[in-house]
């Protein structure tokens, strides 16, 4: 049957809260993040993980931490499970980096596998080392056996890209809120996908409040659709 993964994205920080690209700095859970992380613990309680992964920022060691809980695993962690590095943007919000250097996101937004961040890598790099230590994770298990891997957003969007084949002019079609489960099974390389961007555990009722992201990247697209089209609003 294969291995089956279970990728879960970190819980929410305060510069998730304030719209800040954090990269590979290393930020910690605020209480709305370590709440998630507990709430997804007691989703996860009756799997039986042979093995518990993280990248090694603080954000995704404490959402591993808290996911253990008493089952007195070692949380294994795997640099290359840390997030994109987003370079001189780290630290600065959406339209902050979009005005500082325009340019450069924009071309990133249209084609992030061949444009970097500015002093940061690309999708493609991304990509790269996130299927490499996925491959080396799966080494490590057991066939039929479950592993959690607790990463950032980026690295989660890169191994579904990935697995799903997307075309690239939809790299950003794919939501991942803090939190999230996503569960996959690779059995001889060939990914069966059963949940995406699963929440239903955070709370008890649909709450749409974290797609506020798909507003600011729709903002940024349409207008520089606009500035392509020579567009002037005023």
């Amino acid at each position: 049957m294969g291995v089956k993964i279970f990728l879960i994205r970190h819980g929410q920080t305060r510069w998730n809260v304030e719209g800040r690209y954090q990269g590979d700095r290393d930020i910690e859970l605020n209480s709305t993040g370590i709440k998630q992380a507990k709430l997804a613990a007691r989703y996860l309680s009756r799997v039986d993980f042979s093995n518990i992964y993280s990248s090694p920022l603080l954000r995704t060691m404490e959402t591993a931490r808290i996911i253990n809980g008493r089952r007195g695993l070692e949380v294994k962690v795997k640099k290359d499970l840390k997030e994109m590095n987003f370079g001189k943007w780290e630290g600065m919000k959406f339209n902050q980096i979009n005005t500082t250097y325009q340019s450069d996101y924009q071309k990133w937004l249209d084609d992030p596998y061949n444009n970097r961040p500015t002093g940061g890598e690309n999708f493609r790099e991304l990509t790269g080392r996130t299927t490499a230590v996925i491959d080396e994770i799966i080494e490590e298990n057991q066939d039929g056996t479950s592993v959690a891997v607790v990463a950032h957003g980026g690295v989660i969007l890169s191994l579904l890209v990935y697995w799903l084949q997307i075309p690239l002019d939809r790299w950003k079609s794919i939501i991942q809120r803090q939190g999230a489960i996503n569960i996959a099974v690779i059995d001889k390389g060939f990914p069966y996908i059963s949940a995406i961007n699963y929440t239903g555990h955070l709370k008890p009722v649909y709450d749409d409040s974290e797609d506020k992201v798909i507003k600011i990247y729709s903002s940024l697209r349409n207008n520089h659709n606009h500035l392509e089209k020579g567009e002037d609003h005023g």
